[in-house]
């Protein structure tokens, strides 16, 4: 009888060392993956910092140097306003298909003057919805530019009516050439920009400008 108790006791403490070296295990491990998630975290922490350090140099004369590159230029609005007038004239043709030419009437407008009924109500629909929805017009899309506030917001819908309505009427009242301004001006804005006191940005550029006129006003 005391033999076999002799024979069980080895047996059940190796059970239990092999139990031991598993919770080892399992502890190791749950260290190792904790200690991973506080790397993982820390170099989280670490892109952020950096990316917020990205609105430095925040200085006026700095600010101006780097400003120069945030606007979009003459052609490239010029190339996006060919590409919306295109896309324009195909949906008012599509509409006149659709409205069986009722649409089609040529009407003598104000400063528009004579123009068809379906242009005038896809020409003004188009800019001011795109504009107002997605701050890009198709054109603007393809161009990888923007519209936006001076400040860097979005626009309110008060400031898309004033920009393509009010604006954009007065150039056109104006022969088009206040779009010429484009090309002169230190932000690249037409006469529809000062209006509504927006900006035409590229894409890439967005952020970063915003980042900055942030960091310049906590500044001020």
């Amino acid at each position: 009888m005391n033999n076999d108790l002799n024979n069980k006791i080895p047996s059940d403490n190796a059970h239990s060392d092999e139990v031991s070296e598993m919770i080892s295990d399992e502890v190791v491990e749950n260290i190792e993956l904790t200690e991973e998630k506080v790397d993982v975290k820390e170099v989280e922490e670490k892109v952020d910092i950096k990316e917020k350090d990205l609105t430095l140099p925040t200085s006026i004369e700095d600010y101006m140097i780097l400003s120069k590159n945030f606007y979009a230029g003459f052609w490239t609005r010029f190339i996006s306003y060919l590409i919306d007038m295109i896309v324009i004239y195909a949906i008012s043709s599509l509409l006149n298909t659709i409205s069986f030419g009722l649409l089609n009437k040529v009407l003598d407008f104000p400063i528009l003057g004579e123009e068809s009924l379906s242009y005038v109500i896809v020409m003004f629909t188009y800019f001011i919805s795109m504009t107002y929805f997605f701050s890009q017009t198709l054109g603007k899309m393809i161009m990888k530019i923007k519209i936006e506030t001076n400040r860097g917001d979005k626009l309110n819908f008060a400031d898309v009516v004033y920009r393509e309505l009010v604006g954009r009427l007065l150039t056109i009242f104006l022969a088009y050439l206040p779009y010429l301004a484009v090309a002169f001006t230190n932000k690249k804005k037409g006469l529809h920009d000062f209006i509504a006191d927006t900006v035409v940005v590229k894409e890439d550029f967005s952020k970063l400008r915003r980042q900055m006129n942030e960091k310049l006003e906590s500044k001020n």
